[in-house]
């Protein structure tokens, strides 16, 4: 088993108003200590490139995703627009079979801001028939709205996934996420 994890919007580390890099730590890198720390589960996280709300190129998000590995035993872990990609990743390559999705505070821009199409042909309704054990998404009440609605979206257009809610989580950019561990299928 592994996890692929693909991050959001203006990428994990880096600043993209002062173009500088920024070393705090964040979730990811904790996740991925304690996977591979407690369950032996090598954690993959490619950075993607351009990786601005409206800068954000599908085929190159793509490319990148192309080259890792990707089994009926992976765990595809979506952070923000992340999360969207996965979903739309998974529509566009209909043979895909992968363990499980999790998706944290998703966005598939609704509100159609996205210049290059990122989300265009973004397909929802074949996604729980790549998935052997499940689509599962977590909210926190005091997240955008815009996070709200793309929610909303996929849990109109996807029966069968399981949405997680949580209280005063903010976009969840936290230094640790220790409420995803239960939610992952190991």
């Amino acid at each position: 088993m592994n996890i692929v994890f693909c991050h959001g919007a203006m990428g994990p580390k880096f600043d993209w108003t002062k173009r500088t890099y920024d070393d705090s730590p964040w979730w990811a890198d904790w996740l991925q200590f304690m996977v591979e720390l407690d369950h032996d589960v090598i954690m993959q996280k490619p950075y993607f490139p351009h990786a601005h709300v409206l800068l954000m190129k599908y085929d190159e998000w793509e490319k990148i995703m192309d080259r890792q590995e990707i089994t009926q035993d992976t765990i595809l872990i979506g952070h923000s627009a992340g999360g969207g990609f996965v979903l739309k990743y998974l529509s566009m390559h209909p043979d895909i079979k992968v363990r499980q999705v999790i998706l944290v505070a998703p966005y598939i821009d609704m509100e159609n801001i996205q210049p290059f199409g990122f989300y265009r042909g973004l397909k929802l309704n074949n996604i729980m028939s790549q998935t052997e054990l499940g689509l599962d998404v977590m909210i926190s009440d005091d997240d955008f709205p815009y996070i709200q609605n793309s929610v909303d979206e996929i849990a109109k257009n996807i029966p069968g996934a399981k949405i997680h809610r949580f209280s005063n989580r903010g976009h969840f950019t936290g230094p640790e996420l220790p409420e995803i561990m239960p939610i992952i299928k190991f």
